[in-house]
């Protein structure tokens, strides 16, 4: 069952749903609507459901005797280094197609990364509804996310991150990369994800994403810490067959899978106080005001209108396509949405330092930016669901007060402040630095703000 926009599409299910894993797998799609005026109805079982399937003969479950037999081997060598930590952080993806989120969760909250976010109640801890930047989570729910998004992913949550594709490398640098990652770290830094073809593996589905929690030099097996438990626990699996499975070329990109290294050595957070650095002891994103929507055809709508404008791309003429002439004030809320809110001091405060700088920004070019833009969605009574009257993007992230995602959770922001950061995305590098460093804004505006601030604005865009 699929369901997009509240309508409900029926299809028969030959073979089980836990193939959606990844943006390797696209969910097909019917014509056969159970009514014209798109009324939802309850979702029908599935005519077969499944529990778990059989690890092929070639892969070695790793609660097996072989399989502790190796993980003890591993251990002798060195070779379980980055274990112990992926272990304690190991989780089943909670939906079908998130195996590529779910590992990236895994491996955030192995880094001790802090998320500067709230989780629930007075706890930050990363989960997947965090992760949203360059990608539509609905989307990602439905179809997964590429090799590239999930390398975009990381970036975004202030990872370092080392992504090769399958056919750019040869099993030998692939073999040096487990064992930088999987061997004799004492406080593992860095992780290693594969982005791999099930098929190659003799498993069901196709695509996948998984971190490599070990490696035994003996027999040369890596050890898969499987995302999709529902269906294969942990297996070790030879190299080079991981290896092979790297190389198919993913369909809906045209380029083979592959593997990343993400690390985060947490340096600055050793050497910084709130007194020595604004903004050193926080690893923020690379945006802490907006996440990217994976919206492909629109930004290349948008990039043909730019290169119809060039080089004469002015706020006015970027209002005028991100509110199609007016008449949707709130049609930026496509490309973009509001980060959720920080809670650490030091976060607020660049949070506050942006919006200020943006302000004063805005007000020099006051005569082309409609007040109407800059008014924010806020919420009177969120208990009771009673709502204020001021402007709010329809049926944005924003707007909607979810458990996970809402705007309880998600920073107030005006359509006009996301347009603005749109337009210095749409100039060349020096003429955005050019505009963010030029003085003549108010001194009131200038509170808290200086070069750092100004750097992660350019950032921003």
């Amino acid at each position: 069952l699929y369901y997009p926009n509240n309508q409900i599409i029926r299809r028969t299910i030959s073979r089980e749903p836990t193939q959606l894993c990844s943006k390797h797998h696209m969910m097909a799609k019917s014509n056969d609507l159970t009514d014209s005026k798109n009324i939802a109805q309850p979702p029908t079982k599935p005519s077969r459901t499944f529990y778990r399937r059989t690890l092929p003969s070639s892969l070695t479950s790793f609660s097996s005797f072989e399989g502790k037999e190796i993980f003890a081997s591993a251990m002798s060598t060195g070779g379980t280094s980055a274990f112990f930590s992926l272990i304690e952080q190991l989780q089943t993806q909670p939906e079908p197609a998130y195996c590529g989120l779910t590992t990236l969760v895994i491996i955030l909250n192995a880094l001790a990364v802090d998320p500067r976010r709230s989780w629930k109640g007075p706890w930050r801890w990363y989960e997947e509804s965090m992760l949203n930047c360059c990608v539509d989570l609905d989307l990602a729910k439905e179809t997964g996310i590429t090799f590239s998004t999930f390398a975009c992913l990381a970036k975004c949550q202030g990872l370092d991150v080392d992504a090769v594709h399958g056919s750019d490398s040869t099993v030998e640098e692939f073999r040096q990369v487990v064992k930088q990652t999987c061997t004799h770290q004492k406080l593992p830094s860095s992780f290693l994800v594969i982005s791999y073809t099930r098929k190659v593996l003799g498993q069901t589905g196709t695509g996948h994403f998984s971190p490599i929690g070990a490696y035994d030099e003996a027999s040369d097996n890596v050890l898969i810490l499987d995302t999709a438990r529902f269906k294969y626990g942990p297996h070790w699996v030879p190299l080079e067959l991981v290896f092979e499975a790297l190389i198919p070329e993913d369909p809906d990109t045209g380029k083979s899978r592959g593997y990343v290294v993400l690390s985060y050595d947490g340096k600055q957070d050793e050497i910084s106080t709130p007194d020595t650095c604004h903004r050193c002891n926080s690893h923020l994103p690379l945006s802490v005001l907006f996440g990217s929507k994976q919206n492909d055809s629109l930004r290349k709508e948008y990039k043909d209108f730019l290169e119809s404008l060039l080089p004469n791309v002015t706020l006015s003429s970027v209002i005028s396509f991100w509110t199609k002439d007016r008449t949707n004030d709130n049609y930026v809320w496509e490309l973009v949405q509001p980060q959720l809110q920080p809670v650490d001091s030091a976060d607020v405060d660049m949070v506050t330092s942006l919006r200020r700088l943006l302000k004063g920004l805005i007000a020099r070019k006051q005569s082309d930016m409609p007040s109407a833009l800059l008014f924010t969605w806020q919420w009177r009574n969120v208990n009771n669901g009673n709502k204020s009257d001021v402007g709010c993007p329809p049926g944005g992230s924003c707007c909607t007060p979810s458990p996970n995602n809402g705007s309880v959770r998600t920073l107030e922001i005006s359509p006009g402040e996301a347009l603005y950061i749109v337009y210095l995305a749409s100039l060349s590098k020096e003429q955005r630095r050019c505009i963010v460093y030029e003085d003549g804004i108010d001194a009131e505006m200038r509170i808290g703000v200086d070069d750092t601030v100004r750097e992660q604005l350019l950032a921003e865009a």
